[in-house]
């Protein structure tokens, strides 16, 4: 049971998540699989959407738009089993590079234990794609006409100026990102006995290499924000 509740506390209690990984009462690998069937089942509720934009993407040819619409049919499948695998590379590439900062700041320091907070915490993160790719599936698909009708307000991607740079930075400005990265400073206090300062640093860095990602999602035609 320890395992929902902890689902549930991270939104409601995030102070008795933090305690458990502060204790060792729970490891990197709960929070995990946890995010990894989030991500699973995103990813199998954007699919119809991403082929849905593709469909009327005003950039691809006939023979561009088949070619990328067979690879979906062959792969798309794959990609839902391979969710699992993406969150764990994701998450630990994300926390490896924060890491470094963590360490400047706290002797207690523990990567397993960052680790854990870090899957923790992008369960909330996550929450913004999902939230966005219900409202898109709940409006219809065949209200996409464009690649931005596949854009959900949940960001200030909107204010952005037509740019694909700005773009990305505005959308890391998201409402689940900044409340994923508030949890991380709560949480870094929490267990390592960083300081507010620190740990708001850390997150700031976690903030950079978020948007660097919105930027590259942007730059290729990406789904972001």
């Amino acid at each position: 049971m320890d395992f929902l509740k902890r689902l549930v506390w991270i939104f409601t209690s995030p102070g008795r998540v933090f305690d458990d990984i502060r204790e060792h009462r729970v490891a990197w690998v709960q929070p995990w699989l946890l995010s990894s069937a989030i991500y699973a089942f995103i990813t199998w509720i954007a699919m119809p959407i991403q082929r849905a934009v593709l469909e009327v993407h005003p950039d691809l040819t006939t023979e561009q738009l088949e070619q990328q619409l067979e690879v979906m049919d062959k792969f798309g499948f794959m990609w839902v089993i391979l969710a699992p695998a993406g969150a764990l590379v994701i998450t630990f590439v994300m926390a490896g590079l924060s890491y470094i900062a963590v360490t400047l700041a706290s002797r207690a320091a523990n990567f397993k234990q960052y680790l854990t907070l870090s899957f923790f915490t992008g369960i909330v993160g996550m929450m913004g794609q999902l939230v966005s790719a219900v409202i898109i599936r709940g409006r219809g698909l065949e209200s996409i006409a464009g690649p931005e009708d596949a854009q959900m307000a949940l960001s200030l991607r909107a204010l952005a100026p037509d740019n694909a740079a700005m773009r990305g930075l505005f959308g890391s400005f998201e409402f689940f990102a900044i409340w994923s990265l508030v949890l991380v400073v709560m949480g870094l206090m929490r267990i390592f006995g960083m300081s507010r300062g620190q740990s708001i640093a850390v997150a700031v860095v976690l903030w950079a290499l978020y948007a660097g990602m919105m930027i590259i999602a942007e730059a290729f035609g990406g789904m972001g924000g």
